[in-house]
């Protein structure tokens, strides 16, 4: 997000002064198509938030290669929709051709690339929200243009963004969100999970519709004064198959494909602010607000137990914590750093310090000769080092997005706003305003050699405030949607030697702004990205030519 994310609640000032919205809806009954054997995430490009059950936002594709430009209308494919989507999100058909899931608060989209690399709406389930009215795309249009001409720092523009103060609470009833290798999307309702599929199975052109859901019984939750409310905060897939959601509250829920059945565990005295990761051998890893934990899927159920290899450790938490977060403790989901086969295997968090640490951690055995390092809480800690964007002075730095990772690498962005306002929608609409708007990126590396944390890279001058930055593995080049002099742009940045290789200008209008949301590459080279107000698609890669199979999705309704 990705949330992270949209995630980024005041628990004290928000949640507490909203009233009871969650009625958690029956489990349905099982849904043929939903029992298929044993099923995986979709192999598209990105299924999932994060794109992979790793979280690394790390893409086995071919970035752009463009030189550095203002881009044109032709250049920038926009889908007008609603206000937040829950990723982009492939699938590829027997027949090679491919779609894109969008799933959002008011409807469930499904999208392809045409032969001119235009995004094409190929169906539409409208759905019916709870808190806010459903935004028709000309609603949307009208609502940024009206932003965009209101001068920053005035009370009107103020009245203008306070009107989606909230929205990212709402917005959770669809941010988390994945497609499974059978093309089922799976939907996280923030008391519940809900499945779509094709109205004709196995036909991309067909419509949508509402396969099964399954609802988080309350009494299994932990529910209570500190949260009140049943919201769905991440999602991932085991490799078996079955589903995992958290919950803000504390509960790790287990899920059949077919959702007419759950396994709950629940983290005593903690909250979950993040998403999970998972591994090839069903380790899962939540960071709650005050610990890090390794859990172990067992089949049919979750195991604490450090025979089956789990584990917890506790994370550094700064006074800050409770005076300017809230209490939420690390903002980033878990990475994991090294492949199934790799002799170093990591899970890679940022903790709760006041300048966050990028900390490492061995996320199996321990090797027996490591040496437990000076002034560490742990022995299971690898590495440990200041999130402080090269400013050895600075007092507080938080990091927001999730660390991207490839290849024993991790970036992480400046999220801090300068004004240390949370990062609710409201003031994310304001992050064009240079007394706001954070810079900084910082990539730490894992020396295999001397088995050490070392410092990359520091690009003090780049600005990544409200989006995870995403690798293009193929030509290791990573990509962060950002501001540059208060206009929104995409950054092209050499991942080995932090220098840029492009900057693409797109615009002020709050329209290019991604608002904790998903960036990715598709393989034809183009970005992708949920904006405010719907999907910016970027034509920067290579053309798609009549006949073969689409590779991307955006839609053009200027």
């Amino acid at each position: 997000m990705q949330l992270h994310h949209t995630k980024q609640l005041n628990v004290i000032s928000t949640l507490m002064v909203l009233v009871l919205l969650c009625g958690c809806s029956q489990p349905t009954q099982p849904i043929e198509r939903l029992m298929a054997g044993k099923v995986s995430l979709s192999d598209g490009t990105c299924p999932i938030i994060h794109c992979n059950t790793y979280q690394t936002d790390a893409l086995p594709v071919t970035g752009p290669q463009l030189p550095s430009q203002k881009l044109n209308e032709h250049q920038i494919d926009h889908l007008w929709s609603s206000p937040i989507a829950g990723g982009v999100l492939d699938y590829t058909y027997q027949d090679g051709s491919t779609v894109f899931w969008v799933s959002q608060v008011d409807r469930i989209m499904k999208l392809r690339l045409n032969e001119k690399n235009q995004l094409e709406k190929i169906a539409e389930l409208p759905l019916e929200p709870k808190d806010f009215p459903r935004f028709s795309p000309q609603t949307m249009q009208e609502k940024i243009a009206l932003l965009d001409k209101t001068p920053l720092s005035t009370k009107h523009y103020d009245l203008l963004a306070g009107e989606w103060e909230g929205y990212q609470l709402e917005g959770l009833r669809a941010y988390y969100a994945m497609v499974n290798s059978e093309g089922i999307l799976y939907v996280g309702n923030r008391d519940s999970v809900i499945a779509y599929g094709d109205a004709q199975q196995g036909k991309a052109d067909s419509g949508i519709v509402k396969l099964g859901q399954y609802g988080f019984h309350k009494s299994k939750l932990q529910l209570g004064i500190k949260m009140p409310l049943v919201i769905m905060i991440g999602m991932n897939i085991t490799p078996d198959g079955h589903l995992v959601a958290v919950t803000i509250d504390g509960t790790v829920i287990g899920i059949k494909p077919d959702l007419s059945e759950a396994v709950y565990y629940k983290l005593p005295d903690e909250q979950i602010w993040n998403s999970i990761a998972i591994d090839d051998h069903g380790g899962i890893y939540v960071v709650g607000n005050k610990k890090l934990h390794k859990l172990i899927w067992t089949g049919w159920g979750f195991s604490d137990k450090a025979s089956d290899g789990a584990w917890v450790e506790s994370y550094a938490l700064g006074e800050l914590d409770e005076s300017l977060r809230a209490e939420r403790g690390s903002g980033t989901t878990a990475a994991l750093m090294g492949g199934s086969q790799d002799k170093d295997r990591f899970v890679v968090i940022a903790d709760g310090a006041d300048v966050n640490n990028l900390v490492l951690y061995w996320r199996d055995e321990i090797p027996a000769a490591w040496q437990q390092l000076p002034g560490v809480s742990s022995r299971r800690i690898a590495g440990l080092l200041p999130v402080n964007f090269g400013d050895d002075s600075i007092s507080n730095s938080y990091s927001e997005n999730s660390a991207t990772i490839f290849d024993y690498g991790a970036v992480l962005g400046n999220n801090q706003v300068k004004t240390l306002e949370k990062m609710m929608l409201d003031v994310q609409l304001k992050m064009k305003d240079p007394k706001r708007t954070p810079y900084g990126l910082q990539k730490f590396q894992w020396n295999k050699k001397l088995r050490k944390l070392e410092i990359a890279w520091v690009r003090a001058d780049v600005s990544s405030p409200n989006s995870t930055p995403v690798v293009s593995t193929q030509n290791r080049q990573l990509h962060a949607v950002g501001l540059k002099e208060g206009k929104w742009g995409l950054e092209t940045i050499d991942w080995d030697s932090g220098q840029t290789r492009a900057l693409y200008t797109l615009g002020a209008s709050e329209r290019y702004n991604p608002i904790m949301l998903a960036l990715q590459i598709l393989p034809n080279g183009d970005p992708i990205y949920p904006s405010f107000g719907g999907v910016m698609h970027l034509r920067l890669g290579r053309e798609t030519r009549v006949g073969q199979p689409p590779v991307g999705m955006s839609n053009i309704s200027q």
